[in-house]
């Protein structure tokens, strides 16, 4: 009986210690494959703020332009105002 209980004894610590096994390697899976997702993530948000990046200064880019005309067009203008005003005064001198 007391060989019985010693079989069973060391029955149940080697299915215990294969269990842990089958665990601990279950774990380093989870955390292979975990740590494989969050690389993941991180390259997409570097790929997106790269990305976002290149819109923000295209859009800078495409202001300091649309400025640029803007003020050429004002001065253009005031320049014909300021023409056609000399021309009046030339007129009525």
């Amino acid at each position: 009986m007391k060989k019985l209980m010693t079989l069973a004894a060391a029955l149940v610590f080697t299915l215990s210690v294969a269990l842990a096994q089958d665990t601990k390697e279950k774990a380093k899976e989870t955390a292979k494959q975990a740590g494989q997702t969050v690389d993941a993530a991180a390259d997409k948000a570097g790929r997106e703020t790269k990305k976002a990046g290149r819109k923000v200064s295209r859009a800078a880019k495409n202001t300091k332009e649309d400025v640029k005309d803007g003020t050429n067009k004002a001065l253009d203008k005031t320049d014909k105002k300021l023409k056609k005003a000399e021309r009046k005064l030339d007129k009525s001198n």
